[in-house]
């Protein structure tokens, strides 16, 4: 009679592990940075990369200097937007004229980046001191379309 006891409570065990591991395995942390959605305007580049067309574990574009519009509009500095989608004259590279700054507007997903791109680039010369609290923290464009 024990042996029918123990053999129903193994099997009992076997059960519940079938139906727990599943929900244990759904309980791991998520290492990727959370997703954010915005749409806004190029504003400048990244005073050392320039117009170099970067990588970024999500893919190859350029860099830019992008302010955002809406509810909160913040200044980012983002990575790898599409190289054909905006053909920005290379002499702006420090900062657009705002006259021109529709013809650069775009919605975009990004992430936090702990890539440091920037840093992979020599700075040579001078570039103005207001752009240099936006270069951290970077971000990286997920998908991108220009509006």
């Amino acid at each position: 009679m024990k042996k029918v006891v123990v053999f129903k409570n193994r099997w009992m065990v076997l059960v519940g592990m079938v139906f727990l591991l599943p929900v244990l395995g759904g309980c791991r942390d998520n290492d990727e940075p959370p997703v954010f959605q915005a749409e806004g305007y190029i504003i400048g580049y990244h005073p050392c990369v320039g117009d170099a067309t970067v990588m970024t574990s999500k893919g190859e574009g350029k860099g830019y200097l992008v302010a955002t519009i809406g509810a909160n509009p913040d200044t980012l500095m983002l990575f790898g937007v599409p190289t054909d989608m905006f053909d920005v004259p290379l002499e702006w590279y420090s900062s657009l004229p705002e006259e021109s700054r529709e013809m650069f507007k775009m919605k975009f997903s990004y992430q936090i980046s702990e890539e440091n791109i920037g840093s992979r680039y020599h700075c040579i010369g001078y570039f103005p001191g207001h752009i240099l609290r936006y270069l951290d923290p970077e971000y990286k464009v997920l998908k991108a379309e220009k509006i």
